[in-house]
């Protein structure tokens, strides 16, 4: 078997941290540096309700609600699904992580640090268009990525 067709089962980070959504910006950062985890789904009592990442609370408020920055429809996969479906899900996505999830509840996260860790050749394409970082990407313009740094700088250029 190619590591591609490898099962997220093996890949994900495990346990998975998981937040309250009404969980204040702050002590999510806490957590993040604590643990060194940069993503987080939102759980409730009514199930898996967003992922945020803490590159969506720059410039927020600590004491900001986790809610106001998710991701509302997270993206998930099943156990089952290959590395490579996972990494296809990224890419179209524009999104750092999948949810692993079925019907017995989360199991686990798969970020775009984990695939470029353990096949980076589904990685190769997933980088800022303007640096190559993988770190904390946006979506830029025409279906391209772009980290945080060169979004910003884009935007200071633009607007000159």
């Amino acid at each position: 078997m190619s590591p591609e067709d490898e099962s997220v089962l093996h890949l994900m980070s495990t346990p998975i941290v998981v937040l309250d959504p009404n969980t204040n910006v702050g002590e999510m950062l806490r957590v993040s540096e604590r643990l060194s985890i940069h993503h987080f789904p939102l759980v409730n009592e009514r199930g898996l309700l967003g992922v945020v990442c803490t590159c969506d609370v720059e410039g927020a408020r600590p004491e900001q609600a986790l809610w106001e920055f998710a991701r509302r429809a997270p993206i998930t996969v099943g156990p089952d699904a290959s590395a490579r479906e996972a990494a296809r899900y990224m890419m179209r996505e524009r999104v750092g992580s999948v949810i692993v999830v079925d019907d017995d509840g989360l199991w686990g996260i798969l970020t775009r640090d984990d695939l470029a860790e353990t096949v980076p050749t589904l990685m190769q394409h997933l980088h800022c268009v303007h640096c190559s970082s993988r770190q904390h990407l946006r979506p830029g313009p025409g279906h391209t990525m772009v980290c945080p740094s060169c979004a910003e700088r884009e935007l200071r250029t633009g607007n000159d």
